[in-house]
């Protein structure tokens, strides 16, 4: 199987498009502009595909698939997404402290994308242009496979131990209900509970004050003293 040097451009695009799509699911991990950023570099890397197909066919690049030049530029641009790819996996581990977070993406991201580009690279450069899966190349692929399958194994039964957790924390220590505040009823002498009346209630009779004129003041011993 024959590949051109602007197969590791197309794979670079490829890991930009999936690193764009992943910080936008972990939002709440990553910065929002990541995303933008590896849509940027996607799209620049797509327009230099474009540069490089015109300068093959107007003959400043050569047409060989082991041009040198076409070959560095493709090889430049797949290390800037690998390059991407591993400090995305750093920031998660180092600046986040998400460890489980951070090993879950080495195994089924980082591993699996450095080790499938260098097969696809060296498979390149030893052959030139041709792939050819050997002993070499099966061993790279099976031992990435392995690597992501022990993380996602790994990343699951932290799950589950965290799950299991939780449950049982809230088993142990149920929310407390709101208890509801009463007063004490009060009995009267035959026994009935008089009903509740809140403050909000108005009477249904009005309390007048008694006519002034049918209280009398007590005279003063002065008074009295004078009268006699």
């Amino acid at each position: 199987m024959g590949l051109l040097p602007e197969f590791f451009m197309l794979l670079g695009i490829d890991i930009f498009l999936a690193m764009s799509l992943l910080s936008a699911l972990l939002d709440k991990e990553l910065p929002s502009t990541l995303q933008y950023l590896f849509q940027g570099a996607a799209i620049i890397g797509l327009g230099q595909l474009f540069i490089n197909q015109g300068y093959v066919n107007t003959g400043v690049f050569g047409q060989t698939p082991t041009d040198p030049t076409r070959f560095w530029i493709s090889i430049v641009y797949l290390s800037a997404s690998l390059a991407n790819v591993t400090g995305l996996n750093l920031y998660l581990g180092f600046v986040r402290r998400r460890i489980t977070l951070a090993t879950t993406f080495s195994g089924t991201v980082t591993v699996p994308t450095v080790m499938t580009s260098l097969f696809f690279v060296t498979s390149f450069v030893g052959s030139g242009g041709d792939v050819s899966f050997g002993l070499g190349a099966i061993t790279i692929l099976g031992v990435s496979l392995a690597l992501s399958g022990l993380s996602i194994f790994g990343f699951l039964r932290q799950a589950a131990k965290r799950l299991a957790n939780t449950s049982a924390t809230r088993e142990s220590n149920p929310s407390p209900q709101p208890a509801s505040v009463s007063q004490p009823a009060t009995t009267s002498e035959n026994g009935e509970t008089p009903p509740e009346i809140s403050l909000d209630t108005e009477l249904p009779f009005n309390l007048r004050p008694g006519p002034r004129d049918e209280w009398e003041e007590a005279p003063s011993k002065d008074e009295v003293g004078g009268d006699n």
